[in-house]
């Protein structure tokens, strides 16, 4: 006789049942989770970028409030971070859902088409018990588990932080996921030292606490001291507690980020050598290299470029965003103009063609690197830095090359006026002082350029004064907005009066110097090739304070944190600065 009971379910359809729960109960929580984050992104977080905003304001009617600033930056960098990791979040989170709910359908379709069997002959009441009994608890187990996991995981994946990473290692956020980051406004470029000599490209240190005392033979307030992979003369970059850096062969190119505390290396990225038979022609000396140009960040990526053309951003975490190849510069001596950046364009200088021809200046997002704007210019190749600094409350991009001075509007590139001033194979980069752009014709002449209700060709009109003496090749000059420093390549150091170009005073140094001089306070930083810091007031006359040896060669211009200087020696990278500041 036959059992009109139905047949126990097959160990299919339980696991399909399970299964469905286990499905349906992770989809209510990865949708619960949606809508909170979503919630977030679209109305906690523009609350938050309001009252940043509100901050920024406040901060341009007391720029030297430096608790503000400070308070702005950490509440900036807090906002992207939430607001990057809400994105990921959003992105993998409905995916994970998508997913989730194709299994769910999957598993109760297997289970409706397999629920109901023929009946078959009775078996044991008790095995029959015992067996749906264990199946009972298996399933409860099985989804209370995947419960807890799924939501451990999605909770450590909404959480608004941006993954560090060391040696090696790439981050796992991946690039995409930066979708519309905001940029750094110029006072936050000033509150760092974001670029070559600084944001405006002046070398003069803001910064408090800065050393004035050390030694590398015995390591007194040598804070640490870490080897660079690659060689290069660029100059390290600082924003916060990172320091960027880039080094290069003729096969290898490659951006370094350094902990500022440690000195540890938190990340290299690699960027690919583009081939191109236009790099069999390249012309680089040893004294350039292939990683001449400082980098330049804004504090949510860094750039670089080097010799043959290419440049590559990152994200400050070590993410690539991109890289381009610019073509191969046609220079005599190796590319070696620094970035610059000005709002959410990086700034290009392509002083590229021994006529003028191809020379240009070039704008690339920040995050897309798609050209922004691009202006022709009519010099042939130089190695000068552009800089982007205040003038009649507004900003200009200043330029230098054969035979001109070129200042431009940063957010479009329209030129803004020229002087016809310089000749020769321009290297030092301009500085601007008391209302003056001050600029450097190698071995020749120091220039001031009045910008004053100053438009097109100015040459007969706003050429302040024009002088002669050791004028240097390399080093870019130094102003305390009284007096102007150059330094010649010998040590010549030279003081003229910004006012009138009167020479003040020409002193000896006995040394052979590359980097360009920086200032701190009243007092000059001047750092030779053999590694020898000197020290000297400022002033009308020479007046040397003291002279600090690193015990290795330098050649690129020193970096400056609070209380810390950076400096890139041939092979290792220093961190200057009294324990405990």
């Amino acid at each position: 006789m036959l059992n009109t009971e139905q047949r126990p379910l097959s160990p299919l359809v339980q696991a399909a049942g399970g299964v469905a729960i286990v499905t349906l109960i992770f989809a209510v929580v990865i949708a619960a989770l949606l809508s909170v984050s979503l919630y977030r992104y679209a109305v906690t977080d523009p609350l938050q970028a309001a009252e940043l905003e509100r901050l920024k304001a406040q901060y341009l009617t007391a720029p030297t409030d430096t608790q503000l600033a400070e308070r702005i930056e950490a509440m900036d960098v807090q906002l992207r971070r939430q607001q990057f990791a809400r994105l990921y979040f959003l992105q993998h989170g409905t995916a994970l859902l998508i997913i989730d709910l194709a299994v769910f359908v999957a598993s109760a379709v297997l289970c409706t088409r397999t629920w109901r069997t023929p009946a078959l002959p009775d078996s044991s009441p008790d095995r029959k018990a015992e067996q749906i009994r264990h199946a009972l608890q298996v399933r409860t187990a099985v989804t209370v588990a995947a419960v807890a996991i799924g939501a451990a995981g999605l909770y450590l994946a909404q959480r608004p932080t941006v993954p560090t990473t060391d040696g090696n290692t790439k981050p796992e956020l991946p690039a995409t996921t930066i979708q519309s980051p905001s940029f750094a406004t110029y006072e936050q470029m000033m509150a760092q030292w974001p670029s070559f000599r600084g944001a405006d490209g002046s070398g003069v240190c803001r910064f408090e606490n800065i050393p004035d005392d050390w030694d590398g033979a015995t390591g007194r307030n040598i804070l640490w001291k870490s080897p660079i992979p690659l060689p290069g003369h660029n100059s390290p970059i600082v924003w916060g507690d990172r320091i960027f850096l880039s080094g290069a062969t003729e096969t290898a190119q490659q951006v370094y980020c350094y902990d500022l505390a440690s000195g540890q290396l938190l990340w290299t990225g690699e960027v690919i050598v583009t081939p191109d038979a236009a790099r069999d022609d390249m012309h680089i000396m040893e004294d350039t290299g292939y990683a001449a140009p400082t980098m330049v960040t804004d504090g949510i990526r860094a750039a670089a470029i080097f010799a043959g053309g290419d440049i590559a951003c990152f994200t400050v975490a070590g993410q690539k965003l991109w890289q381009r190849h610019l073509g191969v510069p046609e220079s005599a001596y190796g590319y070696a103009a620094s970035l610059a950046a000005f709002e959410k364009n990086i700034i290009v200088q392509y002083d590229v063609t021994y006529d003028t021809q191809d020379s240009r200046l070039i704008a690339l997002d920040w995050q897309t690197g798609k050209t922004a704007w691009q202006t022709a210019r009519p010099v042939p190749n130089s190695w000068t830095s552009p800089t982007v600094v205040p003038i009649a409350q507004t900003h200009q991009l200043l330029t230098s090359g054969s035979p001109w001075v070129i200042a431009y509007d940063p957010r479009s590139g329209r030129e803004l006026y020229r002087a016809d001033c310089l000749s020769g194979d321009v290297a030092p980069t301009q500085i601007l002082a008391d209302g003056k752009i001050i600029a450097i014709e190698p071995y020749n002449n120091i220039v001031a350029i009045r910008t004053d209700a100053a438009k097109g060709d100015v040459t007969q009109t706003h050429l302040a004064w024009r002088k002669a003496g050791n004028i240097p090749d390399i080093c870019s000059p130094i102003s305390d907005n009284t007096l102007v420093w150059t330094l010649a390549t010998d040590g010549t150091l030279t003081a003229f009066d910004v006012a009138d170009g009167t020479t003040v005073y020409t002193q000896s140094l006995n040394a052979e110097v590359q980097a360009s001089p920086c200032l701190v306070g009243e007092v000059l930083y001047i750092l030779t090739v053999r590694g020898t810091m000197i020290l000297a007031k400022t002033g009308r006359q020479y007046e040397e304070i003291k002279r600090l040896e690193l015990g290795e060669k330098c050649y690129a211009s020193p970096a400056f944190a609070a209380g810390r200087i950076v400096i890139r020696g041939v092979e290792n990278l220093y961190c200057i600065g009294a324990l405990g500041l």
